[in-house]
């Protein structure tokens, strides 16, 4: 690791964390198997000026889908879940539909069960009453594909899980981790349930405050932890790490790829292991990593187990893509390795800017047309017409959106290039209804 790593991290974040929009950030850097450096920028709560601590306790989000797997994985050595039987051998409590192909507890750690994403947005409030595990289950189950055909990557799938763990075990799935995961791992004040202790406050994809907000289900979303929880638990996924919860088998079958990801994903990840994403570095060492996105909070795991090398990275702010790509940008050059997929994310700033400089030329040359009244054919003005039109009316439907992709990957970016958008429309519109 270079000696002025830190440092730099340091500079990233305090000059990109005013531009991305995001209010606070606690990042932890791993080098042999142990934590090595932590720093906490910025502020926990904006409206109070409450300032972001290392200790802070966050929403990890989808972090717990690999917490969850090594529980899965703890229960399975045990002999208390078998991975590989139909998960209708233990529920009690809902059952998938009869004429469903068999799903196994595996098929369910890989993201290959062919269940759909589910509702991300089913969000409650801490005081008000939460559905059951099995109504929200049977509200959200949907199978669009067949077991083991392909990857496609599902909450619902992870939330099933939580319920065959608890079927299979007859105990609460929060208790079962805290005791066969959390505790012996160290993860001293993470927890699968609500506690009520105090944390940062979460911010949207537009700046606000976020309320406090649990999930139906665990497993896929519901873990609360600190950087250094899960920079513990990061190193004892590195090889060699001292941990009596898996076995060294059982820790390799976890970070080993299952399925190819394809699509956005395969931008990131080269593929899915149980639980984990996975992907080779450019010198040929494997790597393997999480992220988790919810409303208000970001938050990125990223380990290379020979090595011992890994970073983790929590954000009160929905807006901390491009933030968590420059980070891990420069923790890949600090490893000698070209950056990781995650670091893609900041493609999609170098093609929007072109797209900004593109449309102000558009704008431009759409108007001078216009203004000099040249002379134009009826197919001209018909196709510059219609893609005017265009340019100016999906900035204004995004904007009625509360979220699409585009605006997590280009949170400071986005307001931009719709402006450039309906610039360039104004352009073309000119051209098509202007006088010759």
């Amino acid at each position: 690791m270079a000696e002025s790593h830190p440092h730099r991290l340091g500079e990233i974040a305090r000059a990109r964390m005013p531009t991305d929009g995001v209010p606070g950030i606690v990042i932890v850097l791993i080098a042999g198997g142990e934590p090595v450096w932590s720093g906490a920028f910025g502020l926990a709560d904006v409206a109070t000026r409450r300032p972001m601590t290392a200790d802070a306790l966050f929403r990890v989000e989808s972090i717990s889908k690999p917490v969850t797997a090594w529980g899965a994985m703890r229960l399975a050595e045990s002999g208390r879940l078998d991975l590989d039987s139909p998960i209708r051998d233990c529920l009690k409590r809902w059952h998938p539909p009869e004429d469903a192909e068999p799903i196994t507890p595996r098929a369910l750690l890989g993201h290959t069960a062919g269940i759909g994403l589910g509702d991300y947005t089913a969000r409650y409030s801490p005081d008000a009453p939460v559905p059951e595990l099995p109504e929200h289950i049977a509200q959200d189950f949907a199978l669009i594909g067949a077991p083991g055909a392909r990857f496609a990557y599902s909450d619902t799938g992870y939330t099933l899980l939580e319920l065959v763990i608890e079927d299979c075990t007859g105990e609460d799935f929060g208790a079962l981790m805290a005791s066969e995961v959390l505790a012996p791992l160290g993860m001293e004040r993470a927890s699968f349930d609500w506690t009520g202790a105090t944390m940062p406050m979460g911010h949207d994809l537009r700046g606000r405050p976020v309320a406090p907000y649990v999930y139906p289900g665990r497993a896929s979303g519901g873990l609360h932890a600190t950087a250094a929880d899960l920079a513990r638990f990061a190193s004892a996924g590195m090889t060699g790490a001292d941990q009596e919860v898996i076995s060294t088998e059982g820790l390799a079958t976890l970070h080993q790829k299952v399925v190819e990801t394809g699509g956005l994903y395969g931008v990131a990840a080269e593929g899915y292991g149980l639980g984990h994403f996975t992907e080779t570095l450019s010198d040929g060492r494997a790597a393997v990593w999480h992220g988790g996105q919810g409303y208000g909070w970001m938050s990125h795991m990223h380990l290379v187990p020979e090595t011992g090398d890994g970073i983790v990275i929590l954000a009160n702010s929905q807006r901390a893509w491009p933030l968590f790509a420059a980070i891990l940008r420069d923790w890949s050059e600090s490893l000698g390795v070209a950056p990781v997929g995650m670091a893609r994310v900041l493609w999609a700033e170098r093609a929007a800017r072109v797209a900004i400089a593109l449309g102000l030329v558009v704008a431009v040359f759409g108007l001078w047309n216009a203004y000099r009244g040249a002379r134009r054919r009826p197919l001209i003005r018909g196709v510059a017409g219609g893609v005017g039109a265009a340019l100016i009316l999906w900035p204004l439907w995004a904007a009625s959106q509360d979220y699409l992709f585009v605006f997590s990957i280009l949170p400071g970016l986005w307001p931009w290039l719709g402006a450039a958008s309906a610039g360039a429309g104004a352009g073309l519109a000119a051209m098509a209804l202007g006088p010759e």
